[in-house]
C-alpha cells in the first residue's frame, strides 16, 4: 500500500480534485495488479456518481464518504487497504462464518453431555481423615505417639 502512495507522490500524482486523484488511483491498481491472481470487480466506477449521488442510488456501491485526506498517510493507508478489497477480487480465499458449516436444524441440549458430579466438600473432607487413619498410611509413615 505504501507503494502506491509513493508512486503517487513521486510521479506528482495527487492534486486538489478529488475525481482525478481516484481516477488516477484506480489506474496505478490496475497496473500493479496486472499480471497477477487479482481483478477488479467493476471496469468503470463513476467517482463523480460516488461523490454527488446517495450510495443507494449508485451503481457501484462504495462509500467514499470516509475517505481521509492523502496527507495523513496512516489513515489513508487503511482506507487503501479496505478501498482495493473491496473492489478487487482474487487473493486468498476467505473461511466463510462458522454458522454456514452447522446443519439448518441442529439442535443441541445439556443432557447431550455427560457431566461428572464432584462429591460435596464434606465428603472430601471425610476422605482426607479416612486416609490419614488408615493402615496403608500408619504403616508407612510411623507417627510418633
Amino acid at each position: 500500500m505504501k507503494r502506491f502512495i509513493r508512486i503517487l507522490k513521486k510521479d506528482d500524482l495527487f492534486t486538489n480534485d478529488l475525481t482525478q486523484n481516484l481516477n488516477c488511483l484506480i489506474s496505478q491498481i490496475r497496473k500493479a495488479i496486472k499480471g497477477t491472481e487479482f481483478k477488479l470487480k467493476f471496469n468503470y466506477i463513476d467517482f463523480d456518481e460516488q461523490l454527488t449521488k446517495p450510495l443507494s442510488e449508485c451503481k457501484v456501491k462504495v462509500d467514499l464518504s470516509v475517505m481521509p485526506k492523502f496527507e495523513n498517510e496512516g489513515e489513508y493507508l487503511l482506507w487503501l487497504a479496505s478501498f482495493i478489497e473491496r473492489i478487487t477480487d482474487g487473493g486468498k480465499p476467505k473461511f466463510p462464518p462458522i454458522s454456514q458449516l452447522i446443519p439448518h436444524g441442529f439442535k443441541i441440549s445439556k443432557e447431550s453431555f455427560p457431566v461428572t458430579v464432584a462429591p460435596p466438600k464434606e465428603e472430601h473432607a471425610d476422605m482426607i481423615i479416612k486416609y490419614f487413619k488408615s493402615e496403608d498410611f500408619m504403616k508407612t509413615n510411623k507417627t510418633p505417639s
